[in-house]
């Protein structure tokens, strides 16, 4: 299992993802579900959680047609990000396909979600949410963030916090808290976190990251935001059966 998240607020966007491909008593493996590309005047960021067969084969394939480009469409020659989704929604298929096909194993789940956000230069940021089938949803102003993977645990923080017009400060450590609490609850969810923070119209990612249990801002943030928690919990109100 996996989790993925992306905020979008008026300030910017925020970007993270778990590395963790399995787990077990005594052995789990990790591998980047995040995949960057800033080249002139665009920027994208791309986060999967599903087959990794398929989510690897795609992100390969991206790399592979903006190495050798030729009439064929890649993250450069896309006009805008809904054709960038669109793009990546028919790879999704196209390789789901040959996996199911190769194994000749229908039974199999090759499916892949992924989130795609970015800005070409003179337009908006924007981020999607591109289901296994290839089509795709746009981030509204209502519903600021996307989930993938793992989403229960790191939800109620969203929720709380995250709304458009949240400091892209905030936003950045609701997403951290979000993956923390993700990762306390579920062994499949672990580090090292691949981390994006993007302010609008910046065109490149300067603030990209890769944070451990024992990066000391990460370890500072976990451990203040369980002290506040725990300390929150005994103010509650007391029962009546309780005096």
């Amino acid at each position: 299992m996996t989790y993925c998240l992306a905020i979008k607020v008026d300030e910017g966007m925020v970007f993270a993802s778990d590395s963790r491909t399995n787990a077990g008593l005594d052995d789990y493996n990790s591998y980047s579900k995040m995949f960057t590309y800033s080249v002139g005047d665009r920027c994208v960021v791309l986060l999967t959680s599903g087959n990794l067969s398929t989510s690897q084969n795609v992100f390969h394939r991206l790399e592979t047609d903006l190495e050798n480009p030729k009439d064929e469409l890649n993250l450069n020659t896309c006009n805008d990000l809904e054709e960038m989704a669109n793009y990546i929604g028919k790879l999704s298929v196209e390789y789901s396909d040959k996996n199911i096909d190769n194994l000749n194993q229908g039974n199999i789940n090759f499916s892949s979600f992924f989130i795609l956000g970015g800005q070409i230069k003179g337009q908006r940021q924007k981020a999607f949410l591109i289901y296994p089938e290839g089509n795709y949803i746009l981030c509204s102003e209502d519903s600021p963030y996307f989930q993938i993977g793992e989403t229960k645990y790191g939800k109620p923080i969203l929720d709380r916090v995250i709304q458009k017009e949240t400091s892209l400060g905030d936003a950045a450590r609701a997403a951290l808290v979000s993956i923390d609490s993700t990762m306390r609850s579920d062994l499949s969810v672990g580090p090292p976190i691949d981390f994006v923070v993007y302010k609008n119209n910046n065109i490149n990612l300067d603030l990209k990251d890769k944070l451990r249990l024992d990066t000391p801002y990460f370890m500072n943030l976990s451990d203040i935001w369980h002290k506040k928690i725990i300390s929150s919990f005994k103010d509650l109100p007391s029962f009546h059966w309780e005096e």
